[in-house]
């Protein structure tokens, strides 16, 4: 349970859902961003928390106004509602590049080779 009490406690518990949901780095699972994300919600919360009156509305429209942004990245919802045309996702300068982006990621994770990356 979160030491945060009233809207305050709601708020953390969504953030904290929310980064919960952010997906792993599979090419660098050392360096994920989600790391990044609690380490900055818990000084957040806790600046917050010091906060009264005013001061406190405003910092926490802010975070409010964050935690919607990350839950829409979570959601995919810019992919959904912004389709990438065929002719931006395979190029006719360089057919299948980006298919083969994606194979050599998925053979980099799975060979456990993080080091480099090639697209012939």
């Amino acid at each position: 349970m979160s030491r945060y009490t009233g809207k305050l406690s709601d708020l953390y518990q969504s953030y904290a859902r929310v980064i919960s949901q952010w997906p792993a780095d599979k090419l660098r699972p050392t360096h994920c961003y989600k790391g990044v994300l609690k380490a900055q919600m818990k000084t957040k919360f806790d600046r917050l928390n010091s906060l009264r009156g005013e001061e406190l509305s405003r910092e926490a429209g802010l975070v409010e106004r964050e935690l919607e942004a990350l839950s829409n990245l979570v959601s995919n919802k810019y992919r959904s509602q912004y389709k990438v045309s065929e002719a931006l996702a395979d190029p006719v300068s360089n057919k299948g590049y980006y298919t083969k982006l994606l194979e050599s990621i998925d053979t980099a994770v799975k060979s456990n080779k993080r080091t480099s990356l090639r697209v012939d």
